[in-house]
Parts: structure tokens; C-alpha cells; sequence
């Protein structure tokens, strides 16, 4: 077996087939689209992102870039069709590894293994947005919930990440500290009880800041989130205004935020 670098940008609607001696081994992934992108092998979707936690590429806002699948890998075996769709239009870069067989040889069992698994166990995203009410100001301290999921029978989430989020229509500058996202399980925060330790939550400056002019944009892995969310329990992330003092959205608008996280999905 010879392997070779992949490194190949896919047209959203278009079907590829593999050749009969190569396959492909897809370890990190990134898209263009807006909306869903599903990749679909030989019939079965197998993975689901968008541009808000995987990019085909860093520019000057948006600082992140592939995103890893780590064990969640996508496996392409020879004679295989794949594709994937999104919004019109949009691309999607896979990375990893070609690999080229010699005549009777098969692919390598860890690898049919990965391929017989992929359809029960990929990588996916949660995604919630709230919008606060035109001309309507955060006051201080209010939290509200952006992301709700409540597992579906017969399915289990893994909080891995990245987590993406913003808070769009300010009438002021976003600064350190100005606001925060709370994680809970089943009502219960994954985090501190009480402000006598400090602000409740993660900064959100964390993964969404600005200069004073431009907004920038870098997901982050979680730590010590949550490790799965069984089926019939929750999961909530809110935010909060930690400022201090009310914040207006600009006139004739509402203050909106959005959070997005990468999940690994288990159909059992």
C-alpha cells in the first residue's frame, strides 16, 4: 500500500466516485456553506458542519481553519460514491490521506472498521440563536438561552467542540468581560454558583471580539464540558450580560446571539 497526501476542494451537489485501487482517509474538513453541509459516503451521511466551526481556510476575521475530526474520521474505500451538499454555491475541503492498494489488497481492518461505524458516529454541531427585541436593551445581569437541545431517543450527544459564538447589533463596543456563556446539563451549570468567585460563565470574548472597528472570530475547545448528553436529557447554553450596567442594541435593531458547537452524534 502506497499513501499519498489528500488535500482536494469538493463542489457542493457534485457526486465523485472513488477509483478501484484507492481510498480516501478524510481527517480534517472545512466549508463555505452557510447552511448544512452533509457528506454523504456511498449513501450514508457522515458528517455535518458549516463555516461558523469549520473554515476551508483562515482570513483576516475569521482566525480558525480546518477542523479535526480526530477519531471521527470519514473513510472513502475504493468504488465508493461520495459527495456533499450545502448551500448553493459552496465548497468543501477534505485533508488526510490517499491511499493506494496493490492488486488483491484490502483496506486495512482499522480502517473498514472506522468505514462500518462512520453512518452511526460522526462528527455533527448544535446551533441555537435568540434574539432580545428590537429597540429592547440587556440589562445587566439578565441571562437568556441561546441553545437548548434535549437528546432524542435513540441518540447521544459528546460536547467536543469548537464553540462559536457572537452577539450581533451592539450600539457600543464589545469588551472583555462585557459578556458571558453559561453551560448547564440538565439544569445544572457546569461552572461556579456564585459571582463571589467572579463573572458566571466563559467570556465571550473568548471566541468573538473586536477592535474597536473590525469583529473577530476564533472557536474554542471546551474543557471539562459535559462529556455527552444521554438521550432524554438536556443541554443549555445562555448569555449573559456581565458588564455591569444595560447595553442597547443599535436603533431599530435587536441584540442577537448565536452560538454554534461541534458534537459528536451516536445513534445506538
Amino acid at each position: 500500500m502506497k499513501t499519498y497526501m489528500l488535500d482536494k476542494v469538493l463542489d457542493t451537489g457534485t457526486t465523485y466516485t472513488a477509483e478501484s485501487d484507492k481510498a480516501y482517509i478524510i481527517r480534517k474538513v472545512g466549508t463555505t456553506s452557510t447552511s448544512k453541509a452533509t457528506l454523504e459516503v456511498a449513501g450514508a451521511d457522515c458528517l455535518e458542519i458549516l463555516d461558523e466551526i469549520a473554515r476551508t481556510h483562515p482570513t483576516t476575521y475569521y482566525l480558525y481553519d480546518l477542523l479535526d475530526l480526530g477519531d471521527y474520521y470519514v473513510v472513502v474505500p475504493p468504488d465508493k460514491k461520495f459527495g456533499f451538499t450545502g448551500s448553493s454555491g459552496s465548497k468543501m475541503r477534505i485533508v488526510g490521506e490517499i491511499l493506494e492498494l496493490a492488486p488483491g489488497e484490502a483496506l486495512p481492518s482499522p480502517y473498514m472498521g472506522r468505514y462500518a461505524e462512520q453512518a452511526k458516529k460522526y462528527m455533527s454541531y448544535l446551533r441555537g440563536t435568540y434574539n432580545h427585541g428590537t429597540d429592547t436593551a440587556w440589562t445587566a445581569n439578565d441571562e437568556n438561552n441561546v441553545l437548548s437541545k434535549t437528546a432524542e431517543a435513540g441518540t447521544k450527544y459528546y460536547i467536543v467542540g469548537p464553540v462559536y459564538a457572537k452577539l450581533e447589533n451592539l450600539s457600543a463596543v464589545h469588551s472583555p468581560g462585557d459578556w458571558t456563556l453559561r453551560f448547564y446539563l440538565q439544569g445544572a451549570p457546569w461552572d461556579i454558583l456564585s459571582t463571589s468567585m467572579g463573572d458566571l460563565g466563559v467570556d465571550l470574548w473568548k471566541c468573538y471580539w473586536n477592535d474597536g472597528t473590525n469583529y473577530y472570530y476564533k472557536p474554542f475547545k471546551p474543557t471539562n464540558l459535559p462529556p455527552e448528553i444521554e438521550p432524554g436529557r438536556s443541554f443549555v447554553v445562555s448569555m449573559i450580560n456581565s458588564s455591569g450596567a444595560s447595553k442597547s442594541p443599535a436603533s431599530g435593531t435587536s441584540l442577537t446571539a448565536t452560538v454554534t458547537i461541534g458534537t459528536v452524534v451516536e445513534l445506538l
